[in-house]
């Protein structure tokens, strides 16, 4: 069980406990980026519910005073979430998807990659620059002060750049990354760049992949390559990927 996720904060003039001093766990500006936000959690949750997940709570049901985390003002007069939204939680009780794990990550057992913490030359996504300067080492990379990281190589630089290598005997219809990244973390499938996520995790999330990432794949060897930026706080990196199949 999920026991709390969202925290979409959005106050709502004329319809919160106070005018000054309301809060959210992430600050929108607008009830369309709230619910673009929204749909994006519930998109999340299906191949968790492939995973085992039985019921996940939302935070909350209304605004409690100066916190606006709500799906309904303090006042009960709106409710926040998009027209149509049945529809995204009717999905949540369709049969669960099947997901495949195509390039464990280092969570259950660590995954060799080459690093360095030097930036690299040229090409380097795709294997095309020196060799000389990357080491091996075993994920996940980062310092034991991360929330939910599993260390097994420390990385206490401000940057880190990794790749590996993966075998495929068919492309995948409907790729996701599962990755933990602490910071600013940039993506490449076979020398192109597939996803820019910025901020950071507290544990392994699922992120879905678009088409142009699923069309970087090919039947036999692909490289994924990683660098992370760190600038505060603790760090950490360690990145999979997996195949969601809808029933």
């Amino acid at each position: 069980m999920l026991g709390e996720f969202g925290g979409l904060g959005l106050p709502l003039a004329g319809h919160t406990w106070v005018d000054e001093g309301n809060w959210g766990y992430r600050a929108f500006e607008s009830l369309d980026d709230l619910g673009r936000a929204y749909r994006a959690l519930l998109n999340q949750l299906r191949p968790l519910i492939g995973e085992g997940l039985a019921a996940a709570i939302y935070t909350q049901t209304t605004d409690v005073e100066v916190e606006v985390n709500g799906i309904m003002t303090y006042d009960r007069a709106l409710v926040k979430l998009p027209d149509g939204v049945q529809r995204d939680h009717a999905r949540l009780f369709e049969p669960a998807p099947v997901v495949h794990t195509l390039l464990p990550t280092s969570r259950e057992a660590g995954q060799l990659w080459q690093y360095r913490t030097e930036e690299p030359g040229t090409d380097w996504q795709s294997y095309g620059d020196d060799p000389a300067g990357w080491v091996n080492g075993i994920g996940g990379f980062g310092t034991e002060r991360t929330p939910e990281a599993i260390v097994r190589t420390v990385w206490d630089t401000e940057q880190i750049w990794l790749r590996r290598t993966f075998t495929l005997d068919r492309i995948p219809e409907n790729l996701w990354l599962r990755i933990h990244h602490d910071e600013d973390a940039r993506i490449w499938i076979n020398g192109t760049l597939v996803a820019e996520l910025s901020g950071y995790t507290s544990s392994y999330v699922l992120v879905p992949l678009d088409e142009v990432a699923r069309g970087a794949l090919r039947e036999g060897e692909n490289r994924l390559a990683v660098q992370v930026s760190q600038s505060r706080g603790g760090q950490y990196i360690d990145v999979g990927l997996v195949e969601v199949v809808e029933r």
